[in-house]
């Protein structure tokens, strides 16, 4: 070990043993990341996950009255009872029919809105009160009137999914093009680029990582505005069992119903995750 700078004291080389430690700390480091980024553990450790809350879950279900929680094993035989029956067949038709024709016209609604805020100063401050205050208000309240605009039918429950799922894509939308740079703007400017031209060739595709993250919170939300929906405005549909087997204590229906919505919302939002990755790699990289 020898020693730099000795008159002022300061420093020193470090001793090969001290090197060779640094060094195989590194080599830990870097095997331990390996391993969790290896595709296998990427499968293998979810599905530990799963059966570990299977089975602690089913443990459970011997001990506590299968009114409060039924076990795994029961909520399955129960789902293969409604599914056979044909009760879930019918409901989770009418349910994703309405589903995805209020998500669609959320999302346009939401889209069209938000690069018209987003794009246009006045309009923003003409309509930005109005609906910041929308955006605040709990849409359960506005149950009642919509009952009293359309009844109880299909109607009222496509609003209710139009209504919670376009304003995170508003808002996401019109903050978006709110942020994009401005020196992408003055470069196409510069290009000679038409105020149509800025639009779609510089301002959209820079919003999009924006507009990604309003169609995830919308598309999630959807789901929540189809049950409660269904609950509160309907005798049909899965919100409709759901009210249903609740009042009953059936809770091994109950719980096949739940665990099926939640699938449904992963679902929804896997795919759109797949659609951004494979013709919008880009705004991955963007955000």
């Amino acid at each position: 070990m020898s020693v730099i700078g000795a008159g002022a004291g300061h420093g020193r080389v470090a001793a090969p043993s001290e090197l060779s430690a640094v060094a195989a700390r590194q080599a830990a480091r870097r095997r331990r990341r390996q391993l969790v980024e290896h595709p296998v553990v990427g499968v293998v450790a979810p599905l530990v996950a799963v059966a570990i809350v299977l089975g602690a879950w089913q443990l459970t279900g011997h001990f506590v009255s299968p009114i409060l929680i039924s076990s795994p094993s029961q909520v399955a035989r129960d789902f293969v009872s409604l599914w056979s029956q044909g009760a879930i067949s019918a409901a989770i038709g009418i349910s994703l029919r309405e589903l995805y024709l209020g998500l669609a016209i959320g999302v346009v609604a939401g889209l069209l809105l938000g690069l018209l805020i987003g794009r246009y100063r006045l309009l923003d401050n003409v309509l930005s009160p109005f609906i910041n205050a929308a955006n605040a208000t709990p849409l359960n309240i506005l149950i009642p009137l919509m009952i009293i605009w359309v009844g109880l039918s299909a109607q009222a429950r496509v609003l209710f999914i139009v209504l919670i799922t376009m304003f995170p894509v508003l808002l996401n939308t019109a903050g978006g093009l709110k942020n994009v740079n401005r020196g992408y703007m003055e470069v196409g400017r510069t290009l000679g680029l038409s105020e149509r031209q800025l639009l779609w060739k510089v301002a959209i595709p820079a919003t999009t990582p924006y507009i990604f993250a309003g169609l995830r919170v919308g598309v999630s939300l959807s789901i929540i505005g189809m049950i409660v929906g269904e609950i509160e405005v309907s005798n049909v549909g899965l919100g409709y069992l759901l009210s249903q087997y609740g009042e009953s204590y059936q809770t091994g229906r109950l719980l096949a119903l739940i665990i099926l919505a939640a699938i449904l919302g992963v679902v929804n939002v896997s795919v759109l995750r797949g659609v951004q990755l494979r013709w919008f790699k880009w705004t991955r990289a963007a955000r």
